[in-house]
């Protein structure tokens, strides 16, 4: 589903592979202590070992801060189709290209106009094949790392009922979901 957006943004989308490129409202992006409290469980294994996950990207307060200082915003999804309980590569192959999608997107907003850009990713930055965050290292790629949506707190899944999108997990296709902020 492309949406209106700014100028020629849906063709990038398109041309990039997105199924998704939909402006939407980052006022609707509140962050929830329910959605962070999650992170804290750890299930995945990066909380605190993931500078691009809680409690290295700050408090709620300072998320929701954050994003506020953003007018515009376009909703992503990417997909592919891949059997998402066995094919881990495949899966992680995807989250990574969303990313690079993310960071193409942003380049193209910054030379249509806004000075101010930020993109989040699906997941957690991947990057790397190991964040250095947990040897206590400086980040790799400082200026390319992103963080993802759940991680600021924000429920991605209502987000995606808001706009009507698909929002079920599914076993044969894995689909991420990012931003890019002007």
């Amino acid at each position: 589903m492309m949406g209106k957006g700014p100028p020629g943004l849906a063709e990038l989308g398109r041309k990039l592979g997105l199924e998704t490129c939909l402006e939407f409202d980052p006022g609707m992006l509140v962050p929830e202590q329910r959605v962070r409290d999650l992170c804290r469980e750890d299930k995945c294994g990066n909380y605190g070992n993931n500078y691009m996950c809680p409690p290295h990207i700050g408090s709620l307060e300072e998320t929701g801060a954050r994003l506020g200082e953003f007018r515009q915003g376009v909703l992503l999804q990417y997909s592919e189709s891949l059997d998402v309980k066995t094919d881990w590569e495949g899966v992680l192959r995807a989250k990574t290209a969303l990313h690079l999608k993310v960071l193409q997107l942003e380049e193209s907003m910054k030379g249509r106009g806004p000075t101010r850009v930020l993109g989040m990713m699906g997941g957690s930055c991947a990057l790397c094949e190991g964040c250095t965050a947990a040897v206590d290292e400086p980040c790799v790629y400082p200026d390319r790392a992103r963080t993802s949506l759940e991680s600021l707190g924000i429920d991605v899944l209502a987000l995606l009922a808001r706009h009507g999108l698909e929002n079920e997990f599914r076993a044969d296709r894995i689909t991420w979901t990012g931003c890019v902020l002007f």
